[in-house]
This record gives C-alpha cells, structure tokens and sequence, in this order.
C-alpha cells in the first residue's frame, strides 16, 4: 500500500512538468520540420498546439510563422495567398495581446505585416509598413532577445528600407514612409548576416543591397557563395535560383 501511495504522489507532483514539457517539444518540432522543408506537418502541429493553447503567445507565434509559409507557397497574388497573409497577421496580433513582453509576437506580427504591404503594394498599405518597422525596432531595443529572433528582426527591417528605396522618396513621404534609405538597408542587413551567417535569406537580400547600391563586387563575393549553402528554409530553392540570376545580371 505505501509504495502504490509513493508512485501516486510522484505520478501527481510529475503530472505538471510533464504537461509543460509537452508545448517546447512541439514548439521544437514545428521549427524541425519548418527547416526539414516539411510545411504540412508544421501546420498541423501548430494548429494543434495552438488550439490546446489558445492564449499562450508563443504558441501562436509559431501558428501565424506557418500561416505565412502558408501564403508563400500560395499562387502569387491569388486571393488564398492574401487570406493566409491576412489570417497570419490577425493570429500574430493576438500573440502579441497574449505576450507583450515576448520578443517573437511582435516579429510574427511584423513579417505578417510586410507580406501584407507587399501583396497590397507598399503606397497603399503605409500604415502596415509601419507597423513593421515598429515591431522590429521594438525588439531590436529588447534585451536577451535570442539570436535567430534578433537577426530576422534586422532582416526584416533591412529589408522594408531596401524595398521604399524602389519608390522616390518625394512619392512616399506624404504617406509617412520617408523613412527608407539604403544606407540604414545595408546596415541592418549586415548585422542580420552578423548574428547569422550563411543564411540565404539574409545572403540574398544583403547582396541586393549591395547591388543596389551600386557595390557590385561587394555583391558579388557575397551572392556567389549561396549556391553552396545548405537549404534551411522553405524557398530556399528559389532563392538560390534569385541569386544565380542577380550574379547573372552584374
């Protein structure tokens, strides 16, 4: 009789640590599978976990991230490839109501955000473009934010100011976006590339920059690696073949 008693206090006073190991194993297994290029089984987890957890930020986090993937591999300006940019920005919005304080709402909500500026078009969606750049300077200004969250959070804002510098500034700064320059897009690029070197993401984007800026061998050096690099992400692929083409071009 003790000892069914013993392992029933165990089993009881285990119950709780099993239960709050049980979402980092499924947040660690939606960034898996995110990285084994595996969308459908990161979907499915993180509807799951988010539906367990309906008010836990983090948890919904990582459902607006694949909403996104979602609507990247959508058809390219279709209306499901909106709805899912839409729906990502509406779950990154109530992560961030759940957890203000947490560094990885605000960059769910500022990714969500910038894809629905893109689809939009930046001159009529000022006010989502600004949200972006709040959100990532927000976390840029936090402290301890972890590497791969701080580094996307420069890509990102780096990658806002690169895409207003397409658009004359005499144009867009009725609209409050004046903001953009490519001296602050090279800068932010380069300690995204800093924080995380050898990410085709932030690879390309910065050898744009570069080639934007009129630094073509700069460029170069930097888009000429990327087809070595391992693929990490969903549409890595196509990066790749983004960059062979821009080589291609200087």
């Amino acid at each position: 009789m003790t000892r069914v008693l013993v392992l029933l206090v165990a089993s009881v006073l285990a119950a709780p640590l099993l239960a709050a190991q049980q979402p980092a194993a499924d947040l660690a297994r939606i960034d898996s599978l995110i990285a084994a290029q595996e969308v459908p089984a990161a979907v499915a987890l993180a509807e799951g976990l988010a539906r367990r957890m309906p008010n836990d930020g983090t948890a919904l986090a990582r459902l607006a991230r694949v909403r996104l993937l979602q609507g990247d591999a959508a058809p390219e300006k279709s209306a499901q490839q909106d709805r899912f940019y839409r729906d990502a920005l509406a779950i990154a919005e109530r992560a961030v109501i759940a957890a203000p304080t947490l560094p990885e709402p605000y960059l769910r909500r500022a990714s969500a955000a910038g894809k629905v500026a893109l689809f939009a078009g930046i001159l009529d969606a000022a006010d989502f473009v600004k949200l972006v750049r709040a959100d990532t300077e927000r976390i840029i200004a936090m402290r301890n934010v972890p590497p791969m969250i701080l580094s996307t959070a420069h890509y990102i804002l780096g990658r806002t100011h690169l895409k207003l510098t397409e658009t004359p500034r005499l144009v867009r700064a009725p609209l409050g976006l004046a903001f953009g320059n490519r001296a602050d897009a090279l800068t932010h690029l380069q300690r995204a590339r800093a924080i995380r070197p050898g990410f085709i993401m932030i690879e390309l984007e910065l050898g744009r920059a570069l080639a934007a800026d009129g630094r073509t061998a700069e460029a170069k050096r930097v888009l000429q690696p990327i087809a070595a690099i391992p693929e990490g992400e969903p549409g890595d692929s196509a990066r790749k073949a983004e960059a062979a083409a821009l080589l291609r071009s200087l």
